[in-house]
């Protein structure tokens, strides 16, 4: 879980990060609306109990997306789809981790040995021998 705030620029400072500057997004009433459909369009399965909400700034907008701790069961989360080239496109899924403050990527070779100690077990009830 945690809490991401849009419109904040922040830096690391000794391993932790500082707001630098308050940035607010355009205002915009149906911001929260269109975080909520993208969220549940690019990630999956889609987190339980996620809340976003619009602080409106005479300046501009924050929004708050608050992602409560998620079961274990539900995990891994996948992102669906990429930023190429200045573009968002679908043709990608990807399983981020974080790791403190930041985010390390799950390699293909620890998918796909997931995805075949998982097809093991539902077919025979066993690990394959190398997994193991």
């Amino acid at each position: 879980g945690g809490l991401v705030v849009v419109g904040l620029e922040t830096k690391a400072v000794a391993g932790e990060d500082v707001i630098r500057a308050v940035r607010p997004t355009p205002a915009d009433p149906r911001i929260a609306r269109r975080y909520e459909h993208v969220l549940h369009h690019r990630l999956y399965p889609p987190p339980d109990e996620l809340r976003i909400e619009r602080i409106e700034r005479p300046d501009g907008d924050l929004v708050l997306i608050d992602v409560p701790p998620q079961s274990e069961d539900l995990k891994p989360f996948l992102v669906h789809g990429a930023i190429v080239e200045g573009k968002a496109e679908g043709a990608f899924i990807s399983i981020v981790r974080r790791r403190g403050d930041g985010s390390i990527p799950i390699t293909a070779p620890i998918i796909h040995s997931a995805l075949v100690a998982g097809r093991s077990l539902l077919r025979r009830g066993q690990l394959p021998e190398e997994s193991q």
